[in-house]
C-alpha cells in the first residue's frame, strides 16, 4: 500500500514519506505473480499433454486421494484446478487493490498513523496474497496425477494435508502479514521521526495486529472495527463472549475441522 492515493489524504504530505512508503511497494505483489505463474505453466503443461491422455479422465476425488468421478478430456475437464486457481488469484489482486479504498483515513490523520495504516494495507495486500497461493494446495495433486496419466496414486494422506494447510494457512497468512507490515510501518515511522501521540500509543495497546479489540474496560464483544481496518464489527478478547466465540472459531475451524479430514482420509484408505 502506497499512500497518497484513493481515500487517503494527499495533502502535506512530505516528499520524504512519499518516497519512505513507495520503496518495496512491489513486495506484497509477489504471492499474486508467483501463484499467477504457478498457474498459467500448469495450463501450458495440460496443453501439451492433453493429446496423449485417456479419453475420459478422473474429475473428482476423495478425501482419501482415489477418483470418484470421470469425463471426457478436454481443456477445461484436465486444467479446471489452475484454472480455478487463477481466477481466485485475480479476485484476491483486485481486492488487494482496492484495499486503501476500503479503509480511508480522516483528513485529520497524524504523521503516525498516516505510515502506520499504509503498513496495515501492505500487509493486508501481501496476505491476499498468499491465501491465493494457499489455493493452489488442494488443486495441484489431482491435476498432476492426471497429467501423469495415472503413472502416480496419490498417497491417502496427501489431500487431507493440503485441506489442512490451506485451513491453517490462511489464519496465519493473515496474521503473520499484517503483523509484518505494521512492524514495517514502525521502522519507517522512527526512520521519519513520526512518533503516536499519548492516544494514539493507549489506543495502540488496545488492538492486536489482525484488529481484534483487546480492551476490558468496554463491556461490548463485538465492538466496531478500528479506523483503517474497514467496516462492520469485530470481536473484543478481552470479554467472556469474545473470548468463547475466538476459541469456538479456532476449536472447529483450526484444529476440529482439520482433525475429521484426517479421521475421514484415514478410515478410508
Amino acid at each position: 500500500a502506497t499512500p497518497p492515493g484513493p481515500g487517503r489524504p494527499d495533502d502535506d504530505v512530505p516528499a520524504a514519506e512519499r518516497e519512505a512508503l513507495r520503496r518495496g511497494a512491489w513486495r506484497p505483489w509477489l504471492p499474486f505473480l508467483l501463484t499467477a505463474a504457478v498457474c498459467i505453466g500448469m495450463l501450458g503443461w495440460v496443453t501439451v499433454a492433453l493429446p496423449d491422455l485417456p479419453d475420459r479422465v478422473p474429475v473428482h476425488w476423495g478425501i482419501d486421494g482415489r477418483p470418484d468421478d470421470w469425463d471426457e478430456k478436454s481443456l477445461g475437464t484436465v486444467g479446471m484446478g489452475p484454472i480455478v486457481a487463477l481466477g481466485m488469484t485475480v479476485l484476491m489482486a483486485l481486492m488487494a487493490a482496492i484495499v486503501p479504498m476500503m479503509s480511508p483515513l480522516p483528513p485529520d490523520a497524524s504523521p503516525w498513523r498516516r505510515v502506520r495504516q499504509a503498513g496495515v494495507d501492505r500487509g493486508m495486500r501481501t496476505a491476499l496474497g498468499w491465501i491465493a497461493a494457499l489455493t493452489l494446495l488442494p488443486m495441484l495433486p489431482s491435476t498432476v496425477e492426471v497429467l501423469t496419466a495415472g503413472a502416480w496414486r496419490m498417497p491417502w494422506w496427501l489431500m487431507p494435508l493440503s485441506l489442512t494447510l490451506l485451513m491453517v494457512g490462511v489464519m496465519v497468512a493473515l496474521s503473520a502479514a499484517i503483523r509484518g507490515g505494521t512492524r514495517w510501518s514502525d521502522r519507517v515511522a522512527q526512520d521519519l521521526g513520526h512518533r503516536p501521540t499519548a492516544e494514539e500509543a493507549a489506543e495502540e495497546e488496545k488492538w492486536t495486529a489482525a484488529g481484534l479489540k483487546r480492551d476490558p474496560d468496554d463491556p461490548s464483544a463485538f465492538p466496531p472495527k478500528r479506523e483503517g481496518y474497514g467496516v462492520g464489527a469485530t470481536v473484543n478478547l478481552a470479554s467472556r463472549t469474545g473470548r468463547l466465540l475466538t476459541y469456538g472459531f479456532v476449536g472447529v475451524f483450526i484444529v476440529g475441522l482439520p482433525a475429521a479430514v484426517w479421521i475421514a482420509a484415514a478410515l478410508n484408505r
